[in-house]
């Protein structure tokens, strides 16, 4: 299985989560009209049970933009993908075990009607499944490319830029000490008990794709955790991990704002700085990012940036390629000495470099052997 196989598997089966999570938006929409499900969405309070919540909004944007990073060879894929996973699988999880306790006599979500727990919680368990098939795969795309690149002795992904590496790792930090502060209040003022069963969720959800809010802090404390870890060792992932948790967390940090702004949820100092956070912080980084991007394009970035392997961004571009030799005519004894030349070990080992450098991150081989067909006809001439 060569990596271009690999990368289209991975945008497919991310494409395929993203379906899952429109699906049951459309859904919402065409049950409640637009006017209806944009209430659900900004409020968290509609009649009835409904399949979606203002998560869903961001995790469809991630795992669009995960898709598509990965089938147009983007860079930052591969961070956008392993976000996308991680997230998929952390917040379809509990749909799985709602559906799995449910049952006629004690009834999870109690006598609230509307979207069918078993369907709904079916897909889940289905988009649980593409997760896993997804965490395999791009654990197998890392060892590909960390094989593609110790073969061709060359530095693998780009690593970001020091001053966006630290403004990212500083606003999940940030982050980081809401959420952990918030479920520590929580906790205190309910007890530890109460808040185990919060964070299950038990009879406290209105729909069903849903997360409690005590189980979101804790996921997110998970994930910003291991964002300002890949920023602080600036990982050629961190960007694209990064940019996948600003994805998540910007659209349901602006249905939060809105519904301050108008009135329809209660406001707190605490809630608006934290959303405010979200949103504004998340673009910002996004922002940075992207321009650092657009300063230091590559045209061979077509890998998912998984490896290890990393070079900070401006290096490798500034690095220059030794040319292969160009065949140019030669006399009979030129051609002689040329091949006197050849039976050097040191010559043919220089000769080797020469037309290796320049293919520096094709993982098929194919570069390589382009750059290896003008030597050879060098050498022969």
């Amino acid at each position: 299985m060569s990596i271009n196989q690999v990368r289209i598997a991975v945008a497919l089966l991310s494409l395929a989560l993203f379906a899952q999570t429109a699906f049951w938006l459309l859904y919402d929409i065409v049950v409640r009209g637009l006017p209806g499900a944009w209430s659900l969405w900004t409020t968290g309070w509609v009649p009835g049970l409904s399949a979606t919540s203002s998560l869903d909004l961001g995790l469809a944007a991630l795992q669009l933009c995960a898709g598509l990073a990965a089938l147009f060879r983007t860079r930052g894929a591969g961070g956008l993908l392993m976000t996308s996973c991680t997230v998929t699988l952390g917040f379809r999880l509990p749909a799985v075990w709602y559906l799995l306790l449910d049952s006629p006599s004690d009834p999870w979500f109690g006598t609230l009607k509307g979207a069918s727990l078993n369907a709904v919680g079916s897909t889940a368990v289905l988009a649980v499944v593409l997760c896993l098939v997804l965490g395999g795969l791009l654990l197998l795309a890392r060892h590909m490319e960390y094989e593609a690149a110790a073969s061709n002795a060359v530095t693998g992904g780009v690593r970001p830029v020091k001053v966006t590496a630290t403004a990212s790792g500083l606003l999940l930090a940030v982050l980081n000490v809401f959420y952990i502060g918030r479920n520590a209040v929580t906790a205190f003022q309910v007890g530890p008990g109460v808040l185990t069963d919060l964070i299950v969720g038990k009879g406290s959800g209105r729909a069903i794709l849903a997360v409690p809010s005590p189980y979101q802090w804790v996921c997110l404390t998970v994930l910003c955790g291991a964002g300002m870890l890949l920023a602080a060792r600036r990982r050629p992932t961190a960007p694209g991990f990064s940019v996948g948790l600003s994805l998540f967390m910007m659209p349901s940090a602006f249905t939060e704002l809105w519904g301050y702004a108008v009135g329809s949820m209660p406001v707190t100092a605490v809630d608006t700085l934290q959303s405010l956070l979200e949103f504004v912080g998340s673009a910002a980084v996004v922002a940075l990012i992207v321009g650092d991007v657009r300063r230091d394009r590559r045209p061979d970035d077509a890998d998912l940036d998984v490896m290890t392997p990393a070079v900070p961004i401006g290096t490798a571009a500034a690095v220059p390629a030794v040319p292969a030799t160009l065949a140019v005519p030669t006399t009979p004894a030129a051609t002689a000495a040329q091949d006197d030349e050849d039976d050097d070990p040191a010559e043919a080992t220089v000769e080797a470099v020469e037309v290796t450098v320049p293919a520096q991150r094709d993982n098929d081989g194919e570069a390589t052997a382009e750059a290896e067909r003008p030597a050879t006809e060098a050498a022969g001439a």
